[in-house]
């Protein structure tokens, strides 16, 4: 059934893009005395209206019968292919205008095509002409009409106030979080409150509106109440009849709407009342405002829920911020699904269907109407394998008549317009928790045509943004919780997508079995280390694919991607009809093929993250080209010189590329909105007046090479007043201080617009700031940074900026004194830095002297009374002193700062504090609130540090027990009968002669301990009536003790233990007794160069062990490893192993073993007793110069990588189809010999 729901609504729009591509410019130039083609181009359009006549009703017969999908499908596929020739001929006549000589005229513009074209050009439309026509012919056998619209989709059945049967979980927090908000201050409007609650389908808004409304503070509270189930027909006589029959508890006649309000307004009159308004769709604020006439009736008091799915109703509706419901937690979802599938609501008596149930969970994801349906679905049923096939089963195989998700999420879908459809539909290329940006979601939509057209520049993008954020409004996109600008797709909106796309869009994944077709026209697929050809060969069958993606997952990201050049090569020859392609993040990419100037259609290219050390020339052939990214590509030096002929070139993102200059003419791609990067060439030709040019440009642009301005008119003409868009700019100047006056010059004429957000100036050789940079007109400016301006003697004016919250001051070697003119024109009635957050100054080394202005202002705080985050580090002579009071700082760092003499300042919501080598600066009390405090060298810390381990340990002394981290460089103090309730991280960093023994057990929420370059270190002592005091314990790590020879003495119990790291301890012998029962839960063990370590402790390792890292320990393998059956990495080096030859011993490494790595084995020379190693998929072998023989029996056939490096006999022995040892690595896909990937 994939694609059942949406073919009609869906390929109309589609259709709409076909038509516009015929009236287009290009098109019709082209046809012009082309009367054959003509005639052809013209028959086309008369069938595609004819089969355009007929979606409305094939969109609703699609859904039971399958030939009419069927005849949908293969009508998108020939309008696809009828899309492909019209812009081919669009291209042909874009590329001759641009190659024609200046002197031509218009009309002789398509001379240059020559007849082949048009015999092919016409052969193309002949036949897919005759496949139209198969096709509309067939509407007549299916019985397709013209009508005036397509069904709806059933409505979800009309809520009730009525209880759950099965009860409410996990919403009890988000209950008290509305009953809070109706009691707020600013909550009403004119008496009557509305909160509104908005989340996706499914997410349980009705059922959170249901327990409040049955809640008994609403019986208490309230006269009146009354539920209305809204839903998509918005009819507010109906809405207040309801709520007059649900008050009255009668039925209504009334048939007028002014009789109506004036029976609700006697009966509301005076009275308190609660109304649930549920599944609210309309977005007309005029409608609303009418409904509210009907309640404006004399009521004491009225309180309204609204649920929706719409944020954009939720703003019309609400007089106060919308509820955003979230998902439920794992544990809730599965106590949810527990009450609906097991009888009497219990899994306890079927523990391998609870097993399976709690994977099932997995997939609902939070949403509560997935885990009751699917609960529901399993009811009672007790075979296995019927709960395994819903477990593997897409939600939208199963049973429709039992399954309320796919109803629910497809009436979100049914109320789209078509064009967020289209746009919606494409999202399902994005793979299961794939986090993406807007931009990039635009940029994708816009190279695939699925953006209304716009009159004018510079509106796709702006078209982009509103579709983005209606798919938002309307929740099918959901903000990251970490990160505001991330956007995520809930797993079952991801697989509405995948069921609407049906087979025209395909994720690539080795982990599901899905099908690809002639039909595909979009491929994604995610990132792995190694892309070989093997795994695109699926795709071939795709011929004329117009998307092709690889994304990158955050769980999955690798150092190192490669893709298979060959099969670049391959697509690039036979996917002409490319659209999107992106070989991002590919490190093995440095060049790209010539046949990417082939792709006529090409819209996106995008290569950032590679190695790609210049591009072909014939990639200025892509005249249809609109988004090409280069970020990051960090070998990158030059581009094309024809670059201007890509004239629909839109965005140019050059962020972190080695540009020496601009290709010549870049003032000529006038299309252009975003232009990241200008490195100002010697040449007029790439000169900054070719910016003047670029009219549209926005967002953020960097201009380097300032130095290369010779005259401060050519500036001028960049006009930068003008260019209202750009938001943010960085000039960066060359530190030429020979012509300093050149360069302040330069920078006088690049006087930004009034509206400029960031700002920063960086190796400027000037000695003084454009005058400008002070003016009071920048009312928007939020970020300054100024950085390596080494000649300027003082800082520029800048505490009149009134929204300044950013300043980052770096590399000012000759300022001697911040003064009173640092903070604005010195009035007493403007309060300087007023919205200042961050305040940062580096690397100054003759600053002496801060002038702190303080007082109070106007609105009753001082200076800097919102500053959030202060940085002073590398001013080794500064010797004034710090503010005294800020009220709002929660960050403080002072570093290399040894005249500074200072008192930290008073800070009641400090959080974190960094000292370090500020001898002179004086720490009194801990901040209230402090929770991470770092502190290196310096009396600071000679003087107080058993003071302040003392206050930290003394309980009711008014010292914070809030601090969880501390980080010590320098002398540590072990101050005994003391007790630290609150640190969870401890790292040392201990140069003293005083510490032998670290007691554990006066740290009894130690999560984690660190201790490097301890001297005299021994051990690690817990007491043995303080066992049980470490259960918190879960990462340990020594490093660079040279007298660490003991782990526990007296003995240790860390049940949570995860992860031990043990580095250059030379006198270390032994790991601790009973590791196993003592650690039970290490899954992490590093050893590193502790030579006279030699065997694994008695009772073996802990059998939860997943990781082992074994170096320079050369007798640590006389034990083997066989029955940890959880371990999956190995890495051995054998720096010390100078006498194995062979390795490892029969049967010496468990059969789980996944990675396994080894490495500097200077006289090994052979390999064996890999076959039973059925788990094994990567195995890398470094550094074994006498290496030559692999095992005789071979590797496992699950063996997938093969990392050989330094080892040349090795090497010389496994060439391709030649090496002795070929045969026995031939099957595995992804060799890598010496950094180069054998295909």
């Amino acid at each position: 059934m994939a694609g059942a729901v949406v073919g009609g609504a869906f390929l109309s729009a589609f259709l709409q893009v076909a038509f516009d591509r015929v009236a287009s410019r290009e098109v019709l130039d082209y046809l012009n005395g082309r009367k054959l083609i003509d005639r052809l181009v013209k028959k086309l359009k008369i069938e595609l209206v004819s089969a355009g006549a007929v979606l409305n009703d094939a969109e609703n017969k699609q859904i039971t019968d399958p030939a009419v999908k069927k005849w949908l499908d293969e009508l998108k596929d020939a309008v696809y292919v009828a899309d492909d020739i019209l812009d081919e001929i669009s291209y042909e006549a874009l590329r001759c205008k641009l190659e024609a000589e200046p002197t031509s005229k218009v009309m002789g513009f398509f001379s240059t095509f020559g007849n082949s074209f048009d015999k092919r050009i016409q052969s193309e439309l002949e036949n897919i002409l005759e496949q139209l026509e198969s096709i509309t012919k067939q509407k007549v056998v299916l019985r397709l009409e013209k009508v005036a619209a397509a069904a709806e989709v059933p409505s979800r059945p009309l809520t009730t106030s009525c209880p759950e049967e099965y009860g409410v979980l996990g919403r009890d927090k988000d209950m008290e979080a509305i009953f809070d908000m109706f009691q707020s201050d600013d909550a009403s409007d004119d008496g009557i409150c509305v909160v509104p609650i908005v989340g996706m389908g499914g997410l349980g808004k009705t059922t959170l509106a249901r327990l409040i409304y049955n809640d008994k503070r609403v019986e208490e509270s309230f006269d009146l109440k009354a539920w209305v189930c809204v839903s998509e027909k918005y009819d507010y006589f109906r809405i207040a009849k309801t709520i007059f029959e649900e008050v009255t508890r009668s039925a209504c006649d009334i048939q007028t709407m002014n009789l109506l309000q004036n029976k609700i307004r006697e009966k509301f009159m005076e009275k308190k009342v609660f109304l649930v308004l549920d599944d609210v769709w309309n977005e007309n604020y005029g409608d609303w405002v009418e409904l509210l006439k009907v309640f404006r009736c004399g009521a004491q008091e009225i309180k309204i829920i609204v649920t929706t799915r719409s944020k954009k109703v939720a703003l019309k509706v609400g007089t106060i911020s919308a509820y955003i419901l979230n998902e439920l937690s794992i544990q809730e979802c599965w106590s949810l699904f527990e009450k609906h599938a097991f009888k009497n609501g219990s899994s306890s008596e079927f523990p391998i269907l609870k097993e399976i149930g709690r994977q099932i969970v997995q997939k609902c994801k939070g949403l509560p109407l997935a885990a009751k349906a699917l609960g529901g679905l399993l009811r009672f049923e007790e075979d296995p394998r019927k709960w395994t096939e819903v477990l593997k089963s897409s939600i939208w195989d199963l049973p429709t008549e039992s399954n309320g998700i796919l109803p629910a999420l497809r009436l979100s879908y049914h109320y789209l317009p078509p064009h967020l459809k289209r746009c919606f539909a494409y999202c399902s290329i994005l793979p299961k928790d794939y986090e993406f940006k807007e931009e990039e979601l635009v940029l994708l939509w816009m190279a695939e045509d699925l953006l209304q057209q716009s009159e004018g520049n510079g509106k796709m993008e702006k078209i982009g943004e509103q579709y983005f954020h209606d798919l938002v409004s309307r929740s099918f996109f959901q903000r990251s919780s970490y990160k505001n600008s991330i956007f995520v797709m809930h797993d079952l909106v991801n697989d509405l997508a995948m069921f609407i796309a049906g087979e025209f869009c395909f994720k690539l994944d080795v982990d599901e079995s899905c099908v690809i077709t002639r039909k595909t026209r979009h491929l994604s697929y995610v990132r792995t280390e190694y892309d070989s050809s093997k795994k695109f060969k699926v795709s071939y069958k795709a011929k004329d694919l117009r998307t092709f993606l690889g994304l990158g997952l955050s769980s999955n990201l690798w150092f190192y991607n490669r893709i298979s050049m060959r099969m670049i090569d391959d697509l690039l020859l036979k996917s002409k009809c490319l659209r999107v392609l992106s070989f991002s993040s590919y490190k093995n990419m440095r060049e790209l093929p010539n046949s990417i100037g082939n792709l006529k259609h090409l819209r996106y290219l995008n290569l950032s993250y590679t190695l790609i050390k210049w591009l072909p020339d014939s990639l200025c052939n892509l005249y249809k080209l609109q988004t090409l990214l280069l970020f990051k590509c960090e070998s990158l030096i030059e581009l094309p010189s024809k670059m201007w002929r890509l004239v629909n070139l839109r965005h140019l993102d050059l962020v972190g590329t080695k540009l020496k200059e601009m290709p010549l003419h870049m003032g000529k791609l006038g299309n252009l909105v975003k232009l990241t990067t200008f490195v100002v060439g010697k040449h007029s030709g790439s000169g900054i007046k070719e910016l003047g040019e670029l009219h549209h440009l926005s967002g953020a642009l960097s201009i380097l090479n300032l130095q290369n301005v010779h005259h401060a008119r050519d500036a001028r003409e960049v006009n930068l007043k003008d260019k209202q868009y750009l938001s943010e700019l960085v000039f960066q100047c060359g530190f030429d201080n020979e012509n300093s006056e050149n360069e302040r010059h330069v920078l006088e004429q690049l006087c930004p617009h009034s509206k400029l957000e960031s700002l920063t100036i960086e190796d400027y050789g000037g000695t003084k700031f454009p005058n400008w940079l002070e003016d009071c007109s920048f009312s928007n400016m939020v970020s300054i940074r100024l950085a390596n301006c080494k000649y300027c003697s003082s800082l520029p004016s800048l505490g009149h900026l009134p929204v300044l919250k950013k300043l980052y001051i770096q590399g000012f070697h000759f300022v001697l004194r911040v003064d009173r003119e640092f903070y604005g024109d010195g009035s007493s009635t403007i309060k300087p830095f007023k919205s200042l957050e961050v305040l940062s100054f580096k690397d100054m080394p003759e600053w002496q002297e801060w002038f702190l202005f303080e007082g109070e202002h106007e609105d009753g705080g001082g200076v800097f009374s919102t500053l959030k985050e202060l940085c002073i580090i590398k001013c080794p002579k500064l010797s004034g002193g710090l503010p005294s009071q800020l009220p709002s700082l929660i960050k403080l760092e002072i570093a290399e700062c040894q005249q500074l003499v200072a008192s930290v300042p008073r800070a009641p919501t400090l959080n974190r504090l960094r000292l370090s080598d500020c001898d002179k600066v004086v720490l009194k009390e801990l901040p209230p609130k402090l929770d991470y405090l770092f502190i290196r060298g310096g009396r600071i810390f000679l003087q107080s540090f058993a003071e302040l381990m003392t206050c930290l340990a003394v309980p009711g002394s008014g010292v914070p027990t809030t601090l969880k981290s501390l980080h010590i460089q320098g002398t540590f103090q072990i101050t005994t009968g003391h007790y630290y309730p609150s640190l969870e991280s401890l790292e040392i960093t201990d140069d003293s002669d005083s510490l032998w023994s670290f007691p554990l057990e006066s740290y009894p929420k130690l999560k984690s301990l660190h201790v490097w370059e301890s001297k005299n270190l021994e051990s690690l002592f817990v007491s043995e009536e303080s066992y049980r005091d470490l259960s918190s314990l879960t990462r340990l790590y020594i490093s660079s003790s040279p007298n660490f020879v003991s782990f526990f003495s007296g003995g240790i119990c860390a049940p949570n233990l995860i992860s031990i790291t043990i580095y250059n301890c030379n006198k270390l012998k032994s790991l601790p007794e009973n590791m196993r029962t003592l650690f039970p839960s290490l899954e992490f063990l590093v050893v590193l160069e502790c030579p006279k370590l030699e065997s694994f402790p008695e009772g073996g390792l802990p059998l939860n062990l997943v990781t082992l890292y074994v170096s320079y320990c050369d007798k640590l393998f006389s034990r083997g490893l066989q029955d940890l059956h959880s371990l999956r990495q190995i890495w051995i080096n054998g720096d010390n192993c100078k006498e194995v030859e062979s390795f490892p011993e029969e049967a010496l490494l468990p059969t789980t073993l996944t990675d396994f790595e080894i490495s500097s084995f200077p006289k090994l020379k052979s390999l064996k007793g890999f076959q039973h190693l059925t788990s094994l998929k990567k195995l890398n072998i470094y550094g074994c110069p006498k290496l030559q023989y692999l095992p005789e029996e071979g590797f496992p056939t699950t063996l997938s990588s093969l990392i050989i490096n330094w080892c040349p006999l090795l090497k010389q022995r496994c060439e391709r189809e030649k090496g002795e040892e070929w045969p026995k690595i031939a099957h595995i896909p992804n060799i890598v010999i010496d950094g180069e990937w054998v295909e």
